[in-house]
């Protein structure tokens, strides 16, 4: 019981901990934020469970659940966010959100996939759409890590526009909005898998 508490708490505070920092170093506490801070959270719990529960953790020599691999595994998550906001500052200096975007992409599928398999040790069914999901979402990270330009996908930095540059631009939008990271993630999700579900029930 004590055990299940401590993990319920650090569950909680590493949440806080993430909302703390999300608005100023993270590019903002939007839809991708969240999307990376439930994951790494319902990772770090299920995984837990596996080895307190089930006594089938990976991770550990015996299965059961050890707190030095409890505080690894923290550890790592904490790499994840300071990856994230060295992502965001590099979006900054390239006025693009295609850094920060793949990044948050590319952990929350990792993520997703081992929430996944922790759920297959807890003997929990899920619906196959859900790992096509985050397969897509892995995919997306790809895509938006290689970048829409021809000459490589590397962000150009911005330059200083000279004044007959600037008049010219006067009324030219200083800045475009990010594309939706989720536009394609409906068309690339086999929903027939969930459609077979609900067919079986009926």
């Amino acid at each position: 019981m004590n055990s299940a508490k401590s993990i319920y708490y650090t569950v909680l505070a590493g949440i806080a901990a993430i909302g703390g920092v999300a608005s100023q170093y993270l590019g903002g506490w939007d839809q991708l934020t969240q999307l990376l801070a439930w994951a790494m959270a319902i990772d770090y719990l299920t995984g837990a469970l596996c080895a307190a529960v089930w006594h089938k953790s990976p991770k550990t020599a015996t299965g059961g659940y050890e707190s030095r691999a409890g505080f690894k595994g923290l550890i790592r998550k904490g790499v994840i966010v300071l990856i994230v906001m060295i992502a965001a500052e590099l979006d900054k200096l390239a006025s693009t959100t295609a850094m920060r975007t793949a990044t948050i992409l590319f952990f929350a599928a990792n993520d997703g996939m081992s929430i996944l398999e922790n759920l297959g040790i807890m003997g929990v069914p899920y619906p196959p759409a859900l790992k096509n999901a985050f397969e897509v979402l892995r995919r997306k990270s790809e895509d938006k890590g290689d970048g829409d330009d021809k000459d490589g996908g590397t962000p150009q930095m911005s330059t200083v526009d000279t004044p007959d540059e600037a008049e010219e631009d006067e009324y030219k939008p200083q800045h475009e909005l990010p594309g939706d990271p989720y536009a394609e993630l409906k068309e690339d999700m086999d929903y027939k898998d969930v459609s077979g579900l609900l067919d079986e029930e009926d």
